[in-house]
């Protein structure tokens, strides 16, 4: 491995053993999730209602903080967040944060996915979906592990706050509420989940995502965030290919109650 790739790796080999070391001194709250499932969102309003540090972009230090990962490994690691997000909505904003330049500098992952999985026309998303659905399911290369596997890890994991997406979307202030009790140990002051919910509002960070894209950015990092909107994508091979590697067995492990009222049937 080159020197400049080491150094490349560097912040985060270190930001994970920081984590590993030291979650349960300093201490961290962990939003550990399979990416693209809303964990930079759900970081920051714990942040905020909390009034702890969130060094989202920024080298970690030995604070009380919350911080933001993907784990598949439980060592070491304390006060941990599970966040889940119906995989196939999921599935295809990794899609999108796989092969579109945003403003998060995402731009090593989408040279790392062009070359190991590449497509005529990476706009037919319906017609790309279940290739890309085995390639990530039976080579993951980013993260290198699966979503099925971290589910067998993490669902209904003991000592963890286990919350979803969904939950979060239909209704931010109970159930942040809710995760800043369980993780403090004393509830939120009245009214101040509600207000928090407001600043960090998907129309608002939407906004802000635009203001903040690059020239050379494709897509913004926050692109639709919506309930269901696998929909529009899923044609019935994408249906075979997420029932034949595994997902639909790992969808059934965690079970609709962290959905709310919009449970993820199967396809």
């Amino acid at each position: 491995m080159s020197s400049v790739r080491i150094k490349g790796r560097w912040p985060a080999v270190r930001h994970k053993a920081f984590v590993r070391g030291f979650s349960g001194l300093a201490p961290y709250y962990l939003v550990n999730e399979f990416p693209k499932s809303g964990g930079t969102w759900l970081a920051q309003m714990l942040s905020d209602a909390l009034d702890i540090p969130f060094r989202r972009n920024a080298p970690i230090r030995f604070e009380h903080s919350v911080t933001h990962g993907h784990f598949l490994s439980p060592l070491g690691l304390r006060n941990v967040i599970v966040l889940w997000r119906d995989p196939r909505d999921m599935l295809v904003s990794f899609y999108y944060h796989c092969y579109f330049l945003n403003e998060k500098c995402n731009a090593p992952l989408v040279r790392l996915m062009k070359a190991r999985c590449p497509f005529e026309d990476y706009t037919n998303i319906r017609g790309n979906l279940p290739d890309f659905i085995r390639f990530i399911t039976q080579t993951p290369a980013s993260p290198r592990f699966t979503w099925p596997q971290f589910v067998r890890v993490w669902a209904h994991r003991p000592a963890t706050v286990q919350t979803s997406y969904e939950a979060l979307r239909t209704d931010t202030t109970g159930e942040l509420s809710r995760v800043a009790e369980v993780l403090s140990g004393k509830p939120l002051p009245e009214g101040q989940a509600a207000e928090v919910a407001e600043r960090h509002s998907f129309a608002r960070a939407k906004q802000e995502a635009e203001r903040a894209r690059s020239p050379d950015a494709e897509i913004s990092f926050v692109r639709e965030g919506a309930l269901g909107g696998w929909r529009r994508h899923f044609t019935t091979e994408a249906e075979a290919a997420f029932r034949q590697n595994g997902y639909e067995e790992a969808l059934s492990l965690i079970g609709t109650k962290l959905f709310g009222e919009r449970k993820a049937n199967s396809c």
